[in-house]
């Protein structure tokens, strides 16, 4: 849309005009759809547009942040002084420098998703019948719930700074969810399945509705028959899912350069302690790598390199906008995000995940020999002191590198720094997604769109408690 570049310019020489030392701009389009079902009736349908821009100003060392989603010139500039003057009454009060460090522009060299069929030009009634197929495939007798949504993103974003540096890029992202309930015996079993990416519907190609229904029928049938064990440590193995929300939710969000600046992470000062085993890599990239959240540039600007967090173990890195890697003398990563315009870029996270290793799936069930494996993750929570707490959506006993029986609420404890020194292996497989329905929350702004993920990880140990 060639006329919010006129408007960013506008708030550029507006905000120089009264006397920021520093202004950035954004503006965004971007459309989402949401369709929701009741086994094979729609529900709800939520069809959003939204429009607007954003400004951010730094004056003598603070900043200040302004919003309108009315694109007249008068409107801008109302929202460029409210950013000016907010930064100049919070010069003596705020807690961290805003100055951004420098940064020579660079483009984004990871992977662009490729777009068959974007979800722009697909009616809605092909995404009614593509959710259908699935909800079609587990209408079983024992089946006595199904709950469904389809959903997407998709639009431009645009930004301009004081300094010369101009972005535009198309988010993407399109998803299916399936929730199944079962009844057998008297007993009820719920099982949960999501596949989104950064595609075009030509995911749903590659990995078929029924094949994603499938599994949370599948699911929520092991349910009704699941075992439980005594709690206690075992040896454990975590699918890619599983190990990406402890990647993403204990680790990551430690590695964050405010929470670093501010001494509020447990990682600050830590640079090139050893922290993990050997077999421990962890990433974050704006790179989608598969099935995650494609975000080539932050929203000020920077190009979503890939950072190195954790380097067999060793702590080699933190997540940077350019204000905290100006505090810590380094460079800037590209974590700056915002959930929209209405809200200033804070640190976040891009796609989150473990490294690969050098063995099979095979193999690293085979190392734990008997154990647990847990297969993503529904839910939990983390502390600021590196202690979490995660149930697992599907979980199994293995014996002799094999799946012998699924087991019964599975919740895995800990401290990330515990788990992270019992990883014994990793698989050569890595698989990131992302999730049309949810993302991460920090400061007041969720959902951000985030993915997160890594291989097949071998575990020592690790504590585990069971429902009964």
């Amino acid at each position: 849309m060639s006329d919010l570049w006129s408007f960013l310019e506008i708030a550029i020489d507006y905000g120089e005009h009264l006397g920021a030392d520093f202004i950035e701009a954004r503006g965004e389009i971007i459309k989402r759809l949401y369709i929701y079902f009741e086994k094979e009736k729609v529900r709800n349908v939520e069809d959003t547009y939204q429009i607007g821009i954003g400004v951010t100003a730094v004056v003598k060392g603070a900043r200040g942040y302004g919003f309108t989603s009315r694109l007249k010139e008068e409107d801008i500039k109302s929202a460029v002084k409210s950013a000016v003057e907010t930064a100049k009454a919070s010069a003596s009060i705020a807690e961290l420098p805003a100055e951004p460090v420098e940064y020579k522009p660079q483009e984004y060299e990871g992977r662009t998703p490729r777009t068959i069929k974007h979800p722009k030009d697909i009616s809605i009634d092909y995404k009614i019948e593509l959710a259908l197929q699935g909800i079609r495939e587990v209408s079983q007798p024992d089946v006595i719930g199904i709950r469904t949504v389809y959903g997407e993103l998709w639009g431009e974003k645009y930004f301009i700074n004081s300094e010369g540096v101009r972005r535009q890029w198309n988010p993407i992202m399109v998803g299916l969810y399936y929730m199944v309930v079962v009844r057998k015996n008297g007993t009820i079993g719920n099982g949960r399945e999501q596949f989104s990416a950064s595609s075009g519907l030509e995911l749903f190609d590659e990995k078929k509705p029924e094949e994603i229904a499938g599994i949370a029928l599948k699911g929520a049938r092991e349910v009704t028959q699941a075992k439980t064990l005594e709690s206690g440590k075992y040896g454990f193995v975590a699918n890619p899912g599983f190990a990406g929300v402890l990647a993403h939710e204990s680790f990551g969000h430690l590695t964050e350069g405010d929470y670093v600046a501010t001494g509020a992470s447990i990682l600050a000062g830590r640079l090139n302690e050893k922290l993990g085993s050997d077999y421990v890599y962890i990433y974050d990239s704006g790179d989608p790598v598969n099935y995650g959240f494609w975000v080539p540039y932050d929203d000020e600007g920077v190009d979503a390199r890939k950072v190195k967090l954790l380097d067999s173990g060793v702590l080699v890195g933190y997540l940077h906008a350019r204000s905290t890697a100006k505090i810590l003398n380094t460079e800037p990563t590209g974590n700056a995000r915002a959930i929209n315009y209405r809200f200033p870029p804070i640190v976040r996270m891009r796609n989150t995940y473990f490294g690969p290793g050098d063995m099979d799936k095979e193999e690293i069930l085979e190392l734990i020999g008997k154990g647990v494996y847990a297969e993503e993750s529904g839910g939990g929570q983390t502390e600021d002191t590196g202690t979490f707490t995660f149930a697992a959506n599907r979980a199994y006993w293995i014996e002799d590198g094999e799946i012998k029986y699924p087991l019964k609420s599975v919740i895995v404890r800990g401290h990330i720094l515990d788990f992270l020194r019992n990883v014994i292996g990793a698989s050569k497989e890595v698989i990131v997604k992302t999730s049309i329905l949810g993302g991460c929350g920090k400061g007041g702004q969720a959902p951000l769109p985030v993915g997160l993920g890594g291989p097949y990880l071998a575990v020592k140990e690790a504590i585990i408690s069971f429902g009964r």
